[in-house]
C-alpha cells in the first residue's frame, strides 16, 4: 500500500543515467504558461491533458491536417485520456471540463457514438516559441 506498491513497481524497471552521450528522449511539450499564476487554479492532471492534446495538435500540423481557415481541430476521446492519464472516466470527463471551462479547449461534440471535435486555445499574453532563420529557438 502506499509508496510500497509504487516502489516495487518502479524498482522492476531498469534505469539508465542521462548523460552529456545519451539521447534525447522523446517527449510531451509542456508549456511554460501553463505553470502561471493565472493558472495555478488548473489541476496538474488538466495541464498534462493540455500537453497531450498540444502534442497530438503538433503531429496533425506535420502531417498537414489544418482547416482552411487555418485551426487544427484534434479528436481525443475521453477513453484515450482514460487511458494516457491512468484515470476512471468520470474522471478524465472532470478533467476535459476544466480545461472547457479554463478556456484552454472548445470542445464541439458531433454527435453520438462520434468523437468530440477538439480546438486548442492559449493565453493572449502566453510566451511562444518563434523559431529563427537558422533552426534556433527563442522563447519570446
Amino acid at each position: 500500500t502506499g509508496f510500497d506498491g509504487w516502489d516495487r513497481r518502479i524498482m522492476s524497471q531498469k534505469f539508465l543515467k542521462f548523460t552529456s552521450e545519451s539521447l534525447s528522449a522523446s517527449y510531451i511539450p509542456f508549456p511554460r504558461f501553463l505553470m502561471e499564476d493565472s493558472l495555478a487554479g488548473l489541476s496538474n492532471e488538466a495541464k498534462v491533458l493540455y500537453a497531450l492534446l498540444l502534442d497530438r495538435a503538433s503531429i496533425s500540423r506535420q502531417n498537414g491536417y489544418v482547416a482552411p481557415d487555418g485551426t487544427i481541430r484534434i479528436y481525443f476521446t475521453v477513453e484515450q485520456a482514460q487511458k494516457k492519464l491512468h484515470r476512471s472516466r468520470q474522471c478524465a470527463t472532470r478533467i476535459f471540463h476544466e480545461l472547457k471551462f479554463s478556456g484552454l479547449i472548445c470542445r464541439k461534440k458531433q454527435g453520438l457514438g462520434k468523437p468530440a471535435l477538439i480546438t486548442l486555445n492559449y493565453p493572449a499574453d502566453a510566451k511562444l516559441i518563434q523559431p529563427k532563420e537558422n533552426g534556433a529557438i527563442s522563447h519570446e
